[in-house]
């Protein structure tokens, strides 16, 4: 554990220290364009490289550490089904490389996607949604043949609205850090939690200073993890309700739904990039640190009130009211 510990300190500092020479080697940059993207240089797109150097790291002692079989048991329950999750967030990460890159159209984008985490859902096991459970309800809904098209769904849904939420500095990266409180909360995966973890906090170091945005490479890769993780815990204790893990994702998910409906009535496709979202409304008027603490905070908050107190369904329409309240008052 100890040199677990210290193989990722040490790649995250060298990162860090190097960090505009491993920029230059990667040669994946943002430019701005002063209509969609208002920042002021031209950004190293790295986030994503040190999220998946430190899965790396992690996914080696897996592999070569007794130590770690463990969690092959609790989170993979066989080494077959850790090297499934292996290739696949290898494959989404230079998917999302290569969209950075080049720009792969929405539609194909989405189906590149949808190719991609097929075989994980059909092949590994408790990936697959059968039951939804939840806190005001005394039963649980039984999918039976939908089960794996309601995962499919899950799946793409929360990596578009992952992908959507990278708007603004700081905001992706303090979420994840969320979603790693949220995944300690429910009790799972420290391992993998302190990978991730390390990976975010030196992310931050340089998106805050805007030497790093986190592209594609490191929203897919993030989106996919997080949504596995959540799923597994999920099927693995009947103790967690679909609404607790709905809550601490909610934010990100209704901001799509809402940008899809409006960019439909608009006869945009509805995967097209605006500066629509309400982090951008938010940095309209506040700076982006507060818009940041604001949108985090709604998220937040209530998650862990709903754990503290029950009553998730309230703290989701609290959530909804919130949410609708600041867009009448900032966008219309």
């Amino acid at each position: 554990m100890i040199f677990y510990l210290v193989s990722i300190v040490i790649t995250n500092i060298f990162f860090i220290i190097y960090h505009k020479k491993i920029a230059k080697f990667v040669n994946v940059f943002d430019y701005p364009d002063n209509e969609r993207k208002l920042h002021k240089s031209i950004t190293p797109i790295t986030g994503g490289l040190i999220i998946f150097l430190n899965l790396s790291i992690y996914s080696f002692f897996i592999l070569f550490n007794d130590q770690f079989n463990q969690e092959i048991k609790y989170l993979f329950l066989n080494l077959s089904d850790f090297i499934l999750f292996l290739v696949t967030f290898i494959l989404i990460f230079i998917l999302g490389i290569v969209d950075d890159k080049i720009s792969i159209s929405p539609n194909k984008k989405f189906l590149l996607i949808l190719f991609l985490i097929l075989p994980s859902i059909f092949y590994s096991d408790m990936l697959i949604i059968e039951n939804v459970r939840l806190t005001f309800l005394n039963n649980s809904f039984h999918l039976g043949s939908f089960s794996f098209f309601w995962t499919l769904l899950c799946f793409l849904l929360f990596i578009n609205a992952f992908n959507m939420f990278d708007g603004i500095n700081l905001q992706v990266s303090i979420y994840s850090k969320i979603l790693c409180l949220g995944l300690i909360m429910l009790g799972g995966y420290e391992n993998l939690i302190i990978s991730l973890f390390i990976g975010l906090f030196t992310f931050t170091i340089l998106n805050n200073k805007s030497q790093s945005f986190l592209g594609d490479g490191g929203t897919y890769l993030l989106a996919y993890v997080f949504g596995y993780c959540y799923i597994k815990l999920y099927n693995f204790n009947s103790d967690i309700y679909a609404d607790q893990i709905v809550l601490i994702m909610i934010l990100p998910g209704i901001e799509l739904m809402r940008l899809f409906i409006t960019r439909i009535i608009k006869k945009k496709n509805p995967f097209s990039a605006d500066r629509n979202h309400l982090h951008h409304y938010l940095s309209k008027k506040f700076n982006l640190l507060n818009s940041t603490i604001i949108t985090q905070s709604i998220i937040i908050f209530p998650f862990i009130l709903s754990l503290l107190f029950g009553h998730t369904f309230y703290f989701l329409i609290l959530v909804l009211v919130i949410y609708t309240f600041l867009l009448i008052k900032l966008a219309y």
